[in-house]
C-alpha cells in the first residue's frame, strides 16, 4: 500500500481534480479517499454528477470510531466503486463533524486502512488522500506523516507562491518528525493570465520544495475529472501532463511503499 497525500495552501488550485485524475488512472488498484475538513464530497456532485445519495462517507467512519469499532471492514463498506479496481470514500456530510475531528480519529482511520488488505473484498490498494487545504496544526498529520508522497497544489500566481511560502515550514515540520522531509512535492497549477504566472523553477527556488510536475490551463480535460464532462476525443495537454506526474510519483514510490504495522 502507497499513500499519496494532496492538499493546497490557499483557494483552489485544483487537489479535488487532481486526486480524481491520479484515482482514475493511477497503474494500481486505487482509494481516492476524501478527507478535506472544509467541506463535504466533492466527487458525488461533480465527476458522479449525483448519480449516488451522500449515504457512504467518512461521517459513518466518524461514528464507528466514537462507538470503538472503526475498522478496516467497515471503513471499505463505505466505498463506492468507480470502475474496476478503483473506488472512492466520500468526504463527511456534515461541516461540524468534519471540523471537529482530532488527530486521534485520523490515527484510527490510518490503522483501518492499514487493514483493508486483510479485510474481505478489499483487495491490495493505494491510496490516493483528497485533503484540501492544509493548516499548521492540522489535526490530519497522523496522516501525512504517513504517506509515501505528500502533494502541494498550488497555482503560479504570486498569491498562491505568497501562501505557500508561508506554510512551506509547516509542512516540512510535520513530516520531519516521521523522517520523511524529503517525501514532500510541489505540484503547479498554470494559469491563463497572461504574464501573471512564475515558472516552475521559480516557485521551487523560492519555496524550497522540489518540483513533481505542472498541469497546464485545460478547462475541457479538467472538467472531466472535476464535473464527470465527457472525455475530449484527442490527447490534451493536461492528460499528457498528467501521466508524466504518475510516472514520478510512481518512481518515487518504488522505494518508498508504505508498510502497515497493525494487527488483526
Amino acid at each position: 500500500m502507497s499513500i499519496v497525500y494532496l492538499t493546497s495552501t490557499s483557494g483552489a488550485p485544483g487537489v479535488s481534480t487532481l486526486a480524481t485524475a491520479l484515482t482514475l488512472n493511477w497503474p494500481r488498484p486505487t482509494l481516492l479517499l476524501e478527507a478535506d475538513i472544509a467541506k463535504t464530497s466533492h466527487i458525488l456532485s461533480g465527476y458522479l454528477q449525483g448519480q449516488y445519495q451522500h449515504v457512504q462517507s467518512l461521517t459513518e467512519a466518524a461514528i464507528a470510531n466514537l462507538r470503538g469499532g472503526l475498522d478496516g471492514e467497515i471503513l471499505f463498506a463505505q466505498t463506492i466503486s468507480l470502475g474496476e479496481g478503483r473506488y472512492v470514500i466520500p468526504g463527511f456530510n456534515d461541516l461540524g463533524g468534519a471540523r471537529g475531528t482530532t488527530s486521534a480519529f485520523w490515527a484510527n482511520l490510518l490503522r483501518a486502512l492499514e487493514q483493508l488488505p486483510r479485510t474481505a473484498n478489499a483487495p491490495d490498494l493505494d491510496i490516493i488522500v483528497d485533503a484540501g487545504r492544509f493548516a499548521p496544526g492540522d489535526p490530519r498529520s497522523p496522516l501525512i506523516a504517513a504517506a509515501d508522497a505528500v502533494l502541494v497544489v498550488t497555482g503560479n500566481t504570486l498569491p498562491d507562491i505568497h501562501a505557500l511560502y508561508a506554510s512551506s515550514s509547516a509542512f516540512a515540520t510535520t513530516l520531519e518528525a516521521s523522517g520523511h522531509r524529503d517525501y514532500l512535492g510541489l505540484t503547479i497549477t498554470t494559469t491563463p493570465l497572461r504574464g501573471q504566472g512564475y515558472s516552475a523553477n521559480e516557485i521551487s527556488t523560492k519555496t524550497g520544495l522540489p518540483f513533481v510536475g505542472a498541469l497546464p490551463w485545460d478547462p475541457a480535460t479538467a472538467a472531466h475529472y472535476s464535473h464527470g464532462a465527457p472525455a475530449p476525443a484527442r490527447r490534451l495537454p493536461y492528460t499528457r501532463a498528467l501521466a508524466e506526474i504518475i510516472t514520478a510519483l510512481d518512481g518515487d514510490l518504488a522505494g518508498r511503499r508504505y508498510t502497515p504495522t497493525a494487527q488483526d
